[in-house]
């Protein structure tokens, strides 16, 4: 390609003539080292073109290459070029639509009221082609292709699904996790597993594409959807079936070392992601994707986003800056859900504390990973009160307080996961990290040994007051695995110490390895144990210290740890806390706090 082969006019875009109107591209037949030229007009939905959709990463947004658009230069990232070169027929046109040719980028309205059909444009296309990119320099695209074929073919078999009934098939990722190690072996321990497979694998998983936030409403919109990596092809449901069977395995994952690989996310994109009931778990899912403008987060994904209340707050509007929309984002929620939950997301690293940075990953903080309710009202059956201080940032909040922190003990959930108990240096930290906090409960003025009421509470607390499928467990089940998990983790002379004869013996049959799941070896947020002034127990998904303050608010199914700051307040995160979450203290009086 010689740059002199392209017009030195540029390209200019004429207005579309409606709202919703979009154009597509009309890619003219070529062959290798050819300018790549294409025709762009309108169209209606009334009358529509047989056309293809193209789903890719725009890559470095800095590294550009011409094309030719009705006789003039236009530059478009090096991957969308490839891409286009790649999908150019040698003897006839085809019909495209691409994001960053058919949307004029420049033109802010037309970005947003472009971006509020995008799902409809994937959706009517006649196939989605998805562009990972090119082959590598030791062509690993064929090996990858062939074996994302041999392994969906034998996942298929083995669970009684056809190929092409991939797409409609529910809960899939959960379906393989179920049958792990039973019905489907290990990856590595079928018979076709091979040291070349699983290198090809790992390159072609580690392609940036799986983690583009726009790519899960995308390959989300249309059936027909063909993934094209050099110049290998195969079906997108193959690719997401392989990917939820690498990360089955903890152990296999990181021998092979696709820890580092993007196999959740292509995964997660057509399963945990395919219209969640409740859009804030698909923002909260969506935070670990990645997108070049921070407000793509939510605008990349609102055509999917069933709003009732509120829907006009999160219409894609390119003038507001990235904080008013994260903002708005609260505001449709208050709406919407009638209740405060998305203060939940927040990370305690926000300004304002109030409005979750939905740009940053925030997985396994979310209370409702698993998309199930929860039962917890520690404010009764009650709506929020609240009002928003634009200019000030400022949130007026309704509900009341509990008391400040007296007692904190820092922890990280991965002190569950199964390694820890199963290896000696893990037993050795497990012992260690129990050590101090069970002289935390002692310093907190509980009795020792503990009483049957002290151990439930801290039993609750470390597990949300859920048991290892993530349902509202029974409180005599949870402190028998506590205290059964607790003499796995403690040497005989400490155990004895802080637990009662009595209770041992009741928890003698329990299983303590079930206790605190499910967790696995990820990174995890920092989180507390603690003990309030009045002598409540609780847990925090987020760093505390005393003198922070438990505050229970209107319509909420947590409560909030709160950092006073003058006469207002900062959210840490939200908590656990035994003897609050069942409306018990909902009759305390209702004050109104101001966080900033």
């Amino acid at each position: 390609m010689q740059m002199a082969e392209y017009p030195e006019e540029r390209y200019q875009y004429e207005a579309l003539p409606t709202k919703t109107s979009f154009r597509v591209l009309e890619l003219l037949s070529g062959v290798e080292g050819d300018p790549i030229s294409c025709l762009l007009r309108s169209v209606h939905w009334a009358d529509l073109p047989v056309y293809e959709a193209i789903s890719y990463a725009w890559g470095d947004p800095m590294a550009r290459a011409p094309v030719i658009v009705d006789g003039k230069s236009l530059d478009v990232t090096v991957n969308l070029w490839r891409g286009l070169k790649h999908f150019r027929y040698q003897d006839r046109s085809r019909v495209l639509w691409a994001d960053a040719i058919c949307i004029n980028q420049t033109d802010t309205p037309e970005r947003g009221y472009q971006v509020t059909q995008m799902r409809k444009i994937y959706q009517k296309a006649k196939t989605v082609l998805i562009w990972v990119g090119p082959d590598s320099e030791d062509h690993q695209a064929r090996v990858a292709v062939d074996s994302i074929i041999t392994i969906s073919d034998f996942l298929c078999q083995k669970l009684g699904i056809q190929v092409s009934d991939l797409y409609s098939e529910e809960n899939l990722y959960q379906k393989i996790m179920a049958t792990a190690g039973e019905v489907i072996p290990v990856p590595n321990e079928c018979e076709f597993s091979t040291e070349a497979m699983w290198k090809s694998l790992l390159w072609f998983y580690k392609h940036p594409y799986f983690t583009r936030v726009w790519a899960i409403q995308e390959v989300n919109a249309n059936k027909e959807r063909l993934l094209h990596c050099g110049r290998e092809e195969v079906l997108w449901d193959r690719v997401s079936l392989v990917a939820c069977y690498i990360t089955m395995e903890t152990a296999f994952s990181k021998a092979f070392g696709f820890t580092n690989a993007y196999c959740w996310w292509a995964a997660t994109v057509t399963t945990d992601l395919v219209l969640p009931k409740n859009w804030l778990s698909m923002l909260y899912l969506a935070s670990n994707f990645s997108s070049l403008d921070p407000r793509d987060v939510i605008y990349g994904l609102r055509g999917m986003m069933e709003l009732g209340k509120g829907a006009e707050l999160l219409e894609p509007d390119y003038s507001k800056s990235a904080a008013e929309v994260y903002r708005d984002s609260v505001e449709a929620a208050f709406v919407n859900f009638d209740t405060t939950d998305i203060l939940l997301y927040v990370q305690g690293v926000e300004d304002p504390s109030w409005v979750p940075r939905w740009d940053i990953p925030m997985l396994f903080r979310n209370p409702f990973r698993f998309g199930k309710p929860l039962p917890w009202r520690p404010a009764g059956e009650t709506s929020p009160i609240w009002s928003i201080d634009k200019e000030s940032n400022i949130l007026s909040l309704s509900g009341f307080i509990i008391g400040p922190i007296k007692f904190v003990e820092p922890y990280n959930e991965n002190i569950f996961c199964n390694s820890m108990v199963e290896s000696d240096s893990g037993r050795k930290t497990l012992k260690e990290i129990w050590q101090r906090i069970l002289k935390t409960m002692r310093n907190g003025q509980l009795h020792v040994p503990f009483s049957a009421d002290e151990l439930t509470a801290a039993a609750t607390s470390f597990s949300f007051g859920l048991n290892e499928k993530s349902d509202p467990a029974n409180e005599q089940l949870l402190v028998q695995r506590f205290v059964a998990y607790l003499k796995i983790a403690l040497d005989e002379e400490i155990y004895n110490t802080y637990i009662p004869a009595d209770m041992s013996e009741d928890s003698k049959n329990a299983d303590g390895r079930l206790f605190g799941k499910p967790v696995w070896d990820f990174k995890y947020p920092e989180s507390s144990f603690f003990i309030t002034e009045d002598k409540f127990i609780g847990c925090s998904i987020s760093p505390t210290r005393p003198g922070d303050v438990i505050y229970v608010a209107r319509g909420s199914t947590y409560p909030l740890v709160l950092r006073p700051d003058g006469e207002e307040f900062h959210i840490r995160g939200f908590a656990y806390v035994h003897g609050l979450m069942h409306a018990e203290k909902k009759d305390l009086e209702m004050k109104v706090l101001k966080i900033r």
